[in-house]
This record gives C-alpha cells, sequence and structure tokens, in this order.
C-alpha cells in the first residue's frame, strides 16, 4: 500500500507538530498514520483497470511497533475500495 495506493507523506499535515517530533525517526510509529493517508494520483484508476481483468489483491505489512498500523490500513482499504468492492 504505502507509496503505491497510499502518499505516505500526505499524512503529516493531520499530525500535530509534538507527535511529528516525537516520533521525527520513525514517523510509520505514529498512531492512526495510516489512516490519514490520500491515494496516490492514478493509483485507484489503475487498480481499477487491472482489476477487470485480474484477480488483484493489496498486500501490506505494518510496522510491529505501530498497534494501530493493521486496523487503519484495513479501514483505508474499507473507505477508499469500497465502491469498487460493492
Amino acid at each position: 500500500m504505502d507509496n503505491v495506493f497510499v502518499d505516505f507523506p500526505s499524512a503529516f499535515p493531520h499530525v500535530p507538530n509534538d507527535v511529528l517530533e516525537k516520533y521525527a525517526d520513525n514517523k510509520d510509529d505514529i498512531p492512526s498514520i495510516f489512516s490519514l493517508m490520500q491515494p496516490l494520483d492514478g493509483a485507484i484508476d489503475a487498480y481499477e483497470k487491472l482489476s477487470q481483468k485480474y484477480d488483484t489483491y493489496i498486500l501490506s505489512t505494518a510496522p510491529w511497533d505501530n498497534p494501530s498500523a493493521w486496523s487503519d490500513k484495513i479501514i483505508w482499504v474499507k473507505k477508499i475500495f469500497w465502491e469498487l468492492c460493492t
């Protein structure tokens, strides 16, 4: 997902400065960071086109020190892809 579907830095403006400073060396450990990202330009359209011809899967992993990362990624996928999946 990260930097394939989502623009990781797009979440930073939604994170308080003190939190960004606290996690300056490990921004992927910021709680809920993965729910704040915007899709990369063209990524959703590309997925939609590929899924018309191929079985498609979204694979991702999460930082071990960020317990919300797994659920945040699932929430993001459901929010962004809901219309494609229904």
